[in-house]
């Protein structure tokens, strides 16, 4: 797996007397001293060269923060499930705790196990981090966002009408949504169903079982074969590996070729009442909570596309015509980044070990937002020091306080990446993929 921290690091001092040019005597140079020993508190944020250097320093410490947090739910996560199967709990770190479970995991993969874990993509950045970002480096550079924004690409907060797209936590959609709809008449599902399904055939969870042509973990009586050996008659009962033939009197997770009569959960083939999650878009009816696509719309979150009134913390998706840097942008898409909240839903298929399916389905949830966290933030965390550091590294127009500022920004760039390593090698724990301990 392709490592985010595969970027070479200046060490602070060494950074530091590399980029501040030797300061002439008199006042100015005093003053210059001064602001430099400051470190960041010493920027004059009204001067594009400084302005930057502020963004990208806020966007490391915000990042770093970022990371940190979601290694602390991984090894949360890890050690939940940990304690349902019965293993060592002590380790409090990620790399620790998810090893342990990565272990456990590989075991099963070893005894013909099949694992497959993934979740449903569902995370929202809080858009005004960006914006507020973006307009204290605009005005830097005597840029207005709204006037200069390429036209159908400015985005905002819509205190009115939104003829275009609104991206809110919930909002009543008639219309294409990206994102999560739920929805009290049946809808076509393109993505992951919860709720009921009214397709002949399956493949996912159904807590009523299933009568036909079963394959998976059965949490019933599972009538036909257990792990090969026979199981109908006298001697069927409950399986703890994987079952073959029909799963009744409780929930059957895996492929089956009869309607669910239950609850059902993951992808739904024909008409899904209940909740629909789908990043290519699902024609919704109900609530969404993602982006939905309606026309005319009272949006209480991010509008795009057009406000009826001014939008206030505006923000350009596009181009802006005025000279805002490369630099800014990608510190300002950096701190949208480690402002995600993600959650998500879990797509789990374990075929042959009933304990270890439901350990990871009773932690669904966690699992899903902790994927979902990582993916978020390995790119930005790698770009943040690799595009945009290095960047302003090579700038010849930074001010004595603006060196060391970013001497110690590039350092916690380099703590974030680290951070977000040992996620990415939790997430692959938790699918079986990363090595144990």
């Amino acid at each position: 797996m392709k490592k985010t921290n595969s970027f070479r690091f200046l060490a602070g001092p060494a950074l530091v007397a590399a980029l501040v040019v030797p300061l002439a005597g008199g006042c100015s140079s005093a003053e210059d001293a001064a602001n430099a020993a400051k470190g960041c508190d010493g920027l004059d944020v009204s001067a594009k060269a400084d302005a930057k250097i502020k963004a990208f320093a806020d966007a490391a410490a915000d990042l770093k923060a970022a990371a940190l947090k979601l290694e602390a739910k991984w090894a949360t996560t890890c050690n939940a499930i940990n304690a349902d199967l019965g293993l060592d709990t002590s380790k409090t770190d990620a790399a620790g705790a998810c090893g342990v479970l990565n272990a456990r995991v590989k075991s099963a993969l070893d005894a013909g196990v099949t694992v497959s874990v993934s979740a449903t993509y569902s995370c929202k950045v809080n858009a005004s981090v960006q914006a507020n970002c973006q307009a204290k480096c605009a005005a830097a550079a005597n840029c207005d966002i709204a006037a200069s924004c390429t036209p159908g690409e400015l985005s905002g907060k819509c205190s009115a009408e939104c003829s275009g797209s609104c991206t809110a936590p919930s909002v009543a959609c008639e219309g294409e949504c990206k994102g999560t709809c739920e929805a009290t008449a049946a809808i076509s599902c393109s993505g992951s169903c919860t709720g009921t399904c009214d397709a002949p055939t399956w493949e996912g969870t159904c807590d009523a079982g299933c009568s036909a042509s079963f394959s998976g973990t059965c949490e019933g009586t599972c009538e036909g074969t257990c792990d090969g050996t026979a199981t109908s008659g006298s001697a069927a009962g409950n399986c703890k590996g994987k079952c073959e033939g029909s799963c009744t009197g409780g929930a059957a997770s895996g492929s089956c070729s009869a309607q669910c009569s239950g609850n059902f959960e993951g992808g739904c083939t024909g008409q899904c009442t209940g909740k629909c999650t789908a990043d290519a878009g699902v024609n919704c009816q109900g609530t969404c909570s993602g982006t939905c696509a309606v026309t005319p719309a009272t949006c209480e979150g991010t509008c795009t596309g057009g406000c009826s009134v001014d939008y206030t913390e505006p923000h350009c998706e596009g181009k802006l015509n005025c000279e805002v840097d490369a630099e800014c942008q990608g510190s300002c898409d950096a701190q949208a980044s480690a402002s995600v909240d993600c959650g998500g839903e879990a797509i789990i298929k374990v075929n042959g070990d009933a304990e270890l399916y439901a350990a990871l389905k009773a932690h669904g949830g966690d699992i899903a937002a902790a994927l979902n966290m990582t993916l978020t933030l390995k790119d930005p965390i790698l770009n943040l020091a690799s595009q945009v550091g290095a960047s302003l590294q090579a700038a010849a127009d930074l001010s004595a306080a603006g060196a060391v500022c970013f001497a110690g920004a590039f350092d916690v760039a380099g703590q974030a990446s680290a951070s977000i390593n040992v996620s990415v090698n939790a997430s692959a724990s938790v699918k079986g993929e990363g090595s144990a301990g």
